[in-house]
């Protein structure tokens, strides 16, 4: 099982920002276990969400020429709880480029409301030069990313 939980980036500045939505449906395979009849989205979860968008912010940037992992978040407050049916927001913004690696920040939103917060995540990375890792790195933000399209000097 693989966990992908953007469905669709709505808006990505590579340097800058992403902006991507994820809908909480009662099919989603953690729900049954967390908590019976009275289902929500793990805390956890919402945190692997906006890391996996600003992972994709930080490779998109790097023009997929990386590979990254989350190494640290700090000053993460949950300030609600996630039911089915219900749509979040995620918003990552980077705050600055350091040797092989990326700081940024992050929230997930339900409307106006901050469900949880990030104040301070890094990432590492690692160069990726063989061009079908590239390549491979393309295609899977074209199928994660729900098809969206990245403009760089009017190329796509």
């Amino acid at each position: 099982m693989r966990f992908l939980f953007c469905d669709r980036i709505v808006e990505l500045e590579p340097g800058n920002r992403a902006l991507a939505s994820k809908m909480v449906s009662l099919s989603e395979e953690f729900l049954p276990d967390h908590y019976p009849r009275q289902p929500v989205m793990p805390s956890t979860l919402v945190m692997e969400c906006l890391a996996q968008l600003a992972g994709w912010l930080y490779v998109v940037t790097e023009n997929f020429a990386i590979t990254t992992v989350l190494g640290l978040a700090q000053g993460v407050s949950i300030h609600g709880m996630v039911r089915p049916g219900e749509n979040l927001t995620l918003e990552a913004w980077v705050l600055y480029g350091h040797r092989d690696g990326v700081t940024m920040r992050g929230e997930a939103r339900r409307g106006n409301e901050v469900i949880l917060r990030a104040e301070r995540m890094l990432f590492a990375s690692r160069p990726s030069p063989a061009e079908a890792d590239i390549a491979r790195a393309r295609e899977l933000f074209r199928y994660i990313s729900g098809g969206f399209q990245l403009h760089r000097e009017g190329k796509q």
